[in-house]
């Protein structure tokens, strides 16, 4: 008896995919906080100011524990800076805390940004003969 066989696999795939979140949402005007993805393994962040007057701020950058890990202060307006965080461990949910303190309110906003974990589930199905 000839007869065509067709056999239905099902492959049932977990793929655990893991992304960088930044709150990019804030509170003071014309700014935002974007993650731009890895350079040399570490993750890169930009930060724009589009503030229509010149002001002073103060960004402090640290990790997990409170330390930190980077901080300078800006001035003027429409400013844009990238910050490559050399890190030697995986950015945890907790993960980074961006500090924007402008002189002018004198009132410092945190913005974190952390790891977010995906998983999806494909199915595939295949013709075998």
């Amino acid at each position: 008896m000839t007869r065509s066989l067709l056999t239905v696999m099902m492959i049932i795939g977990t793929v655990l995919t893991s992304s960088v979140y930044a709150n990019t949402k804030t509170d003071l005007p014309g700014l935002e906080i974007k993650y731009l993805g890895k350079q040399e393994n570490n993750p890169v962040f930009e930060i724009v100011f589009n503030n229509k007057e010149t002001d002073k701020y103060l960004i402090t950058i640290r990790d997990e524990s409170g330390n930190i890990l980077f901080s300078e202060k800006l001035s003027g307006k429409n400013i844009t800076r990238k910050y490559r965080i050399d890190t030697e461990v995986e950015i945890g949910e907790g993960g980074l805390r961006f500090e924007i303190r402008p002189y002018s309110t004198k009132k410092t906003q945190v913005y974190v940004a952390g790891m977010s974990e995906t998983v999806s589930r494909d199915m595939a199905i295949n013709r075998l003969y």
